[in-house]
């Protein structure tokens, strides 16, 4: 079945994070994400993400995998997001200020994740659980090795992430969303 009437067109990038680096060549100087506490540039952003990629490759992430991101907003937050997209994975998003310990765990082992990607302050929630601490993993400034986007590994039909219902009514589902599934909407709109 097809809907509309109008020509079908391709979305210009096959997966969120091609998207990003696409913006972070044409601005590296600009300022990416701005917390309460600091700022990051897109040059920067895209450096400490290829970084924790390529970590968290060394763990095991692959295509299909899913990693649980345990985090309140931040730089931490997109720096997490766009390492796992980029290691090929799917991030399963936790606000670790509000996720009860009933869904975080029901999460987690729903989801198959791999590991858990957490800012310190969330690390002891998941004791027990393969764990990387966000702030140990943040990369030397002066690393140049990571200035070059990863290989990359995932397609349009990858899950770009895995977004957990409230569970207000029952058990939380977890809802699947693919690369195509953002890019279709985002970099059409």
């Amino acid at each position: 079945m097809r809907y509309g009437l109008g020509e079908r067109i391709q979305p210009a990038f096959r997966c969120v994070h091609h998207a990003f680096e696409s913006h972070a060549i044409q601005h590296p100087l600009s300022i990416a994400v701005e917390d309460f506490q600091q700022k990051i540039t897109y040059a920067e952003l895209n450096r400490q993400a290829n970084c924790l990629a390529a970590q968290l490759r060394e763990r095991g992430s692959t295509p299909g995998s899913r990693i649980c991101l345990l985090v309140e907003r931040s730089i931490f937050m997109a720096v997490g997001i766009l390492a796992i997209l980029k290691s090929g994975a799917a991030y399963v998003p936790l606000d670790g200020n509000i996720v009860s310990d009933s869904t975080l765990r029901h999460a987690l082992k729903d989801s198959g994740a791999l590991l858990v990607l957490a800012q310190r302050k969330f690390v002891e929630r998941v004791a027990g659980t393969p764990t990387l601490c966000l702030e140990d993993s943040i990369c030397d400034e002066d690393s140049e090795a990571h200035a070059l986007n990863t290989m990359d590994l995932s397609n349009p039909k990858d899950s770009a992430y895995i977004i957990y219902t409230s569970g207000t009514t029952g058990v939380p589902k977890g809802v699947n969303v693919t690369h195509s599934n953002v890019t279709n909407r985002e970099c059409k709109s």
